[in-house]
């Protein structure tokens, strides 16, 4: 699902409504940690938050009140975009890596795991009048640059990477979805990590839902057609899990051949279904990005509904051998414009005030194992 991810560079302002300094003066007024009055180190290792691309751009109040919040609702990880583009932007010999150093310290010094998604390409590794969403026009580049971030962070307690992000959509892979040349990405990356963290856990980038079964257009390719086109060109060895994005807002998680959450595991075929049919029956789905909306357009579900549907959402995918940790996307709103979905997926509001939801997955988290 398109969720917008900004790329903004180390000292570009924070976006939205709020300057700066207000911002912060809420954070400290107004936090689910705060209120709760816990900062527990009981982080569940099924339970996380997709927090999308603008963590490294908070200023150090801010992140530490953005982690704090995430750390007392007993999350055992964060999945962030370690972005390419922002980090070698100056080019090859150039890194940024400051705001992320801070991020990956921040979230490991709770407690708290770190699912690194690598993505982005900088202008000097694309093609002229490409945008960063485009695949390096060297896909070595991306597998030198993953090894980098590897031999840096490993030593820092990371040890899970996607290898980027919803490369079946356009908006994530530009011009248009080639699951072909994902697969190319992916062996390449997952022998650059390997070679420096054996133990590291790669995941395929997580896909994002696209109607049903064979679909393909303007808008991209089904994630299961993408998935065995993968597997077509060769990328069996090169996953350790599988990233899926079962986004389904604002329906329910009842079954509906179109959508994700069903064509994990009840759709024929499923992503359970492939993944047997190549051998990786072992293999976990990892549900790296889902979440419901909740603003006031007819995509949006209400507050309680949120609360509800991840109340239920956990409650079915802890039961599965087969599901890895899942991600809520999102911790925080992005903004306060009730208009724009993307804005408001958080389990708290732009000001950090708790959405009833905050405290379903707090719940969740303390209880489910």
């Amino acid at each position: 699902m398109l969720h917008l991810r900004p790329q903004f560079v180390a000292a570009a302002p924070i976006r939205g409504r709020f300057s700066a300094a207000l911002v912060v003066a809420l954070c400290l007024a107004a936090s689910p940690a705060a209120a709760s009055g816990e900062h527990s180190s009981a982080q569940n290792p099924r339970f996380g938050f997709a927090a999308g691309g603008n963590l490294h751009n908070l200023t150090p109040p801010e992140l530490e009140r953005y982690l704090d919040g995430a750390q007392a609702a007993h999350a055992g990880w964060i999945r962030f975009d370690v972005n390419w583009n922002v980090i070698q932007y100056r080019g090859r010999d150039s890194y940024n890596w400051d705001p992320f150093d801070r991020v990956v310290r921040g979230i490991t010094s709770r407690g708290m795991h770190v699912l690194a998604g690598i993505l982005y390409t900088p202008p000097w590794a694309r093609a002229p009048g490409a945008p960063s969403a485009s695949p390096p026009t060297d896909l070595t580049e991306y597998a030198t640059f993953a090894r980098t971030v590897v031999q840096r962070y490993a030593r820092m307690g990371v040890h899970a990477y996607e290898i980027w992000n919803e490369p079946n959509i356009p908006a994530f892979w530009s011009p248009q979805p080639d699951p072909k040349r994902y697969a190319q990405l992916l062996q390449l990356a997952y022998a650059a990590v390997k070679s420096a963290d054996p133990s590291a856990k790669v995941l395929s980038g997580g896909l994002s839902p696209h109607g049903s079964y064979g679909q393909i257009d303007a808008g991209g390719m089904n994630p299961l057609t993408f998935l065995e086109r993968m597997y077509a060109a060769g990328a069996a060895r090169s996953f350790d899990a599988l990233g899926w994005h079962p986004f389904n807002f604002p329906y329910g998680l009842g079954f509906a051949k179109w959508s994700a959450w069903s064509q994990m595991t009840r759709t024929s075929p499923s992503a359970r279904s492939i993944l047997r049919a190549h051998g990786d029956g072992g293999k976990k789905i990892w549900a790296t990005e889902f979440g419901f909306p909740t603003g006031s357009t007819s995509r949006d579900v209400s507050e309680a509904k949120q609360a509800q549907l991840l109340k239920r959402a956990f409650g079915d995918l802890v039961r599965r051998s087969w599901a890895g940790p899942a991600f809520v996307y999102s911790y925080r709103d992005t903004g306060t414009n009730q208009l724009s979905v993307e804005q408001n997926f958080g389990v708290v509001h732009y000001d950090y005030s708790p959405k009833p939801a905050y405290k379903a997955f707090q719940a969740a988290a303390a209880t489910s194992r």
